[in-house]
């Protein structure tokens, strides 16, 4: 006897979901995962144990923020010139593997320190280290597995993140409170240079070879010359999708941080939210995020399949639900409303983080999709840069009016992402054929 037709459903919805029935190797998958849960553990490992630090070490605050915020500058900066590397290697993993053992080197440095400026040295090793391991990671997944299931790897790489972030600083502060920062911080060293030597069971995947498959060519006669600076610039900029984005993450990086600041005082202030009580919304925040990232993949790779400008469609909808939760909160205070909000708030980022690198990897052609994915970063940075003076001119604003000025801004964007939905489906075609 049949199921009933609901039932049918949710078998085939969990058979999706399941890692494996993607289709392609699954070293890579298993080792990019790995990874991404265990990125950032020496970070937070060394966040809850800074006053322990500061005593053993007499470092200053002013030392560790100073080192934070040109850590952050330059990681952020080396995107569009490692992006170009990426395009132009012809072994990518190596990028990848010198990068993790460099990373690595940098935590035992972090670990054996016996003074503040080795440990600040150590420190930066280990994060710009680990910035060619993310430039590259994206373009390698989408030579490793097809355009049919390029959105639930991405997804998995997410969710894999997000379980990374929910246990990591319960371990981490576990170990410092039993061994020490010192002990703790070799301790997740050690165990991040066990997850390195994995990359070096990975081999490098034919560039433009899933793309040409599921374009219907067969392989490439001969390999393409690496492409130059300027010339990667221009053939990226070229595809109206992925400008767009660009302008769209330049809106949302302008009102990034003054909406992650106002709320985090709105919990406060405005609510009095004990931190513990904050933490638990952000675990809240972390689970319901996990669940939706996942649906976001298997989403993805539908849409892509039958109606690929619904990956726009899913950015744009997004972002103007995330004005209207921003409207409820400016003008329905009270604490239901708030905390659901939130929670509502971590759901949509789920399901657009990766979508929209979904949509970058099939919009942008092989050759050039190491500078593509990095794009978008000066629009970020200025964004960011001035984000500080957007904020400047709400001085003196209750919390909740903040909130509702800067929704114009997040209309702005939802309809900047909107207008992608007429050029995705033929961006996709063209990298493909251009692979």
């Amino acid at each position: 006897m049949a199921p009933p037709p609901s039932v049918a459903r949710r078998r085939t919805l969990l058979a999706e979901l399941d890692p494996r029935t993607i289709s392609g190797p699954r070293i890579p998958l298993l080792v990019f995962c790995l990874t991404s849960l265990l990125a950032g553990w020496d970070d937070k490992a060394l966040q809850l144990a800074l006053p322990e630090i500061q005593d053993d070490l007499g470092l200053s605050l002013t030392a560790v923020g100073t080192i934070a915020s040109v850590t952050m500058i330059v990681t952020t900066v080396a995107g569009l010139p490692l992006g170009y590397l990426v395009d132009r290697m012809r072994n990518r993993v190596r990028l990848v593997q010198y990068g993790e053992v460099a990373a690595n080197l940098g935590d035992f440095i972090q670990a054996l320190a016996p003074n503040g400026a080795t440990l600040l040295a150590g420190r930066a090793l280990g994060s710009v280290a680990r910035v060619p391991d993310g430039v590259a990671q994206l373009p390698l997944l989408a030579d490793y597995y097809s355009p049919a299931s390029r959105g639930r790897v991405i997804a998995l790489l997410k969710a894999a993140a997000t379980v990374g972030g929910l246990i990591g600083a319960p371990v981490a502060g576990l170990l410092v409170t039993a061994y020490g920062w010192r002990q703790a911080t070799l301790m997740l060293a050690v165990l991040a240079t066990a997850v390195a030597c994995t990359t070096f069971l990975l081999k490098e995947p034919v560039k433009g070879g899933t793309d040409r498959a599921a374009a219907g060519l067969g392989p490439a006669v001969q390999p393409s010359p690496p492409p130059r600076f300027w010339e990667g610039i221009r053939a990226a900029w070229a595809i109206r999708t992925l400008r767009l984005q660009a302008v769209s993450g330049f809106v949302y990086s302008l009102i990034g941080g003054p909406l992650t600041m106002t709320v985090a005082l709105m919990a406060a202030r405005d609510y009095a939210l004990t931190p513990f009580q904050r933490s638990m919304m952000m675990e809240a925040q972390l689970v319901a995020g996990l669940v939706a990232v996942l649906l976001a993949g298997l989403l993805n790779d539908r849409l892509v399949a039958r109606r690929p400008s619904g990956l726009a469609l899913v950015q744009g909808v997004g972002t103007l639900a995330i004005a209207v939760l921003m409207l409820a909160v400016g003008l329905l205070p009270g604490l239901a409303v708030f905390v659901a909000a939130n929670v509502v708030f971590a759901v949509i980022v789920a399901m657009q983080t990766p979508t929209y690198l979904a949509m970058m990897a099939h919009v942008l052609p092989a050759r050039h999709r190491g500078i593509g994915f990095q794009l978008a970063v000066p629009f970020q940075l200025l964004g960011s840069a001035l984000g500080p003076l957007l904020l400047a001119l709400t001085e003196g604003m209750a919390l909740r009016y903040v909130l509702l000025w800067t929704v114009p801004f997040v209309v702005a964007a939802a309809l900047v992402q909107l207008a992608a939905t007429r050029s995705v489906a033929g961006d996709i075609d063209a990298a493909r054929r251009a692979a």
